[in-house]
């Protein structure tokens, strides 16, 4: 194999590798993203619970003033029954009072009720928050170590430009603004190898000519079906004949 193709070979391999590493990267920062949008709903989700729990200490304290004007209102008419001359007038009293001591008897069972509910709420509203916060835990952790892998990530990438620009320092600017093109648009997979006069790209038979080709190793050789540049694995030059 000739040094043209050989270091044609180690490109690509090496623009593999990068690519592979650039997408790494990518998901990487993804990771990070992903828990922070976690975090924000959350965060919404209690606010969301924190705003229910004040419209509902509202609505107890609405009911307490209530409470406390059927008391006043008892008080009231307690009062008058002692000032009342007949007996007519004090029964209407007594009967407006025992009303109003059934009012008072359901709103506060009522506020008993809502006073448990508003309990569980502010538990849960507890409970968001230490969730959130563990989850806030959790980012930096992430983060810490989405910066490590990133770090040691680019590294590798910048190792595999020095080597990207020591290898295509050893091809003439035609053969490597052909691998070029092609990497652009076959995704990475500019050379392949020919088995049993198969091309490794796109698994189509290659013509005698162009195995001739391949042998003299002279020119850089395509296949007429991919476009991809071709070459001979060592040794593989005796299947010409099958």
């Amino acid at each position: 194999m000739n040094e043209r193709i050989e270091a044609l070979r180690r490109l690509q391999s090496i623009d593999t590798k990068l690519k592979r590493l650039e997408g790494d990267k990518l998901y990487r920062g993804y990771d990070v993203q992903k828990k922070q949008n976690q975090i924000q709903q959350k965060k919404a989700e209690l606010s969301k619970i924190s705003e229910e729990t004040k419209a509902f200490q509202r609505n107890i304290n609405s009911k307490e003033l209530d409470l406390k004007s059927i008391e006043t209102e008892i008080n009231k008419f307690r009062q008058q029954m002692n000032l009342v001359k007949t007996n007519k007038e004090y029964s209407a009293l007594k009967t407006e009072i025992g009303g109003k001591e059934a009012d008072k008897s359901v709103l506060e069972d009522e506020i008993l009720r809502m006073m448990t509910t508003y309990e569980e709420m502010q538990q849960r509203h507890k409970s968001f928050e230490k969730v959130i916060a563990q989850e806030e835990s959790q980012l930096k952790e992430v983060q810490k170590q989405v910066e490590t892998d990133i770090q040691a990530m680019e590294t590798e990438i910048s190792e595999l430009k020095e080597k990207h620009s020591n290898y295509a320092s050893r091809v003439d600017q035609d053969a490597l603004q052909h691998y070029n093109r092609l990497v652009s648009h076959k995704d990475a997979v500019a050379i392949v190898s020919v088995i049993n006069q198969v091309c490794q790209g796109c698994f189509m038979s290659v013509t005698a000519q162009t195995l001739n080709q391949l042998m003299s190793g002279k020119d850089i050789t395509f296949c007429h079906s991919c476009g991809r540049i071709l070459y001979l694995e060592d040794g593989s030059e005796g299947s010409t004949e099958d």
